[in-house]
């Protein structure tokens, strides 16, 4: 048998087919952002406490660079806002602004049809195991980023 015939290769496969093919879909439905500023507008309005650039980017699991790029975006849209911290002029918080509430509250509709769509006819429990295999992936992906950083490996 092929390496690259595997279960865990067609896995890998199809979870980065998944990933595009859900920015392509998101993005065709939304005219004012994108999906890749969608997901950090998402958490920060989970948020209790605004977090720093380091914590946001680590919560998406996206570069602190890139993490940067998406804020700068939603501040020039006026949906989040840039807060140095009084104690360490180098540390910013990302803060959501009521515009960017706003945001999420408009197009609750909206993301609530496309979950619907999206997620029809997949039963509760294939959503649940889907999920648990996610997370699971995500704490492996998690380590592995470790182990590379201790080997010094660019990150």
């Amino acid at each position: 048998m092929n390496i690259y015939d595997s279960p865990e290769f067609t896995a890998l496969v199809e979870i980065s087919r998944l990933a595009n093919s859900l920015q392509n879909v998101m993005d065709m439905g939304m005219d004012d952002i994108t999906s890749r500023q969608w997901l950090p507008l998402m958490i920060l309005g989970r948020c209790e406490e605004s977090p720093n650039l380091n914590q946001l980017a680590e919560k998406c699991g996206i570069t602190r660079q890139s993490a940067k790029q998406l804020v700068d975006k939603l501040a020039e849209k006026g949906l989040v806002k840039i807060e140095k911290a009084n104690n360490d002029r180098r540390n910013i918080r990302i803060v959501i602004t009521r515009k960017g509430r706003n945001w999420g509250a408009n197009n609750l509709d909206r993301n609530l049809m496309f979950v619907e769509e999206l997620f029809g006819g997949i039963s509760a429990k294939d959503i649940k195991t889907f999920c648990n295999v996610q997370q699971k992936l995500l704490l492996r992906l998690s380590d592995m980023k470790e182990q590379l950083i201790t080997e010094g490996v660019n990150e």
